[in-house]
């Protein structure tokens, strides 16, 4: 679990030290679940902004008239970031060159991302 704070803290804030305020709020942001209330699941038939705008209204209305801790624009990203990169690395089977096509982004980026995002890369050998 620290590692993974560790990493969501380093892929989200660029500073070079992270400080003490920082870390409080993501633990006190950790506390919320990650589905607002209680899992309810999404309709299938939205698209991924319908999808967005309905977990982001669920999300506001969990703080109950406050709102979220700073920094909701790169926690949203980063959220979103994780599985688009693991999806595109497992499709490719591990071929950053053609996962970095597949997203549209320069292979170093993508490297970049990968390390940012504490994506685990298995490269997976070719099926017959």
């Amino acid at each position: 679990e620290l590692e993974n704070l560790v990493r969501r803290l380093a892929a989200l804030y660029s500073q070079d030290e992270i400080s003490s305020e920082i870390i409080e709020s993501e633990l006190k942001t950790g506390e919320r679940p990650v589905v607002p209330d209680g899992g309810a699941l999404i309709p299938d038939d939205l698209s991924i902004g319908q999808a967005v705008e309905h977990f982001l209204q669920r999300y506001f209305a969990s703080f109950a008239g406050e709102l979220p801790p700073a920094g909701l624009y790169q926690r949203i990203l980063a959220e979103v970031e994780y599985p688009l990169v693991l999806a595109s690395m497992t499709a490719t089977r591990g071929n950053q060159i053609k996962a970095a096509e597949l997203l549209g982004l320069n292979r170093n980026t993508l490297r970049k991302k990968i390390r940012e995002l504490g994506v685990n890369v298995y490269k997976s050998s070719r099926q017959p």
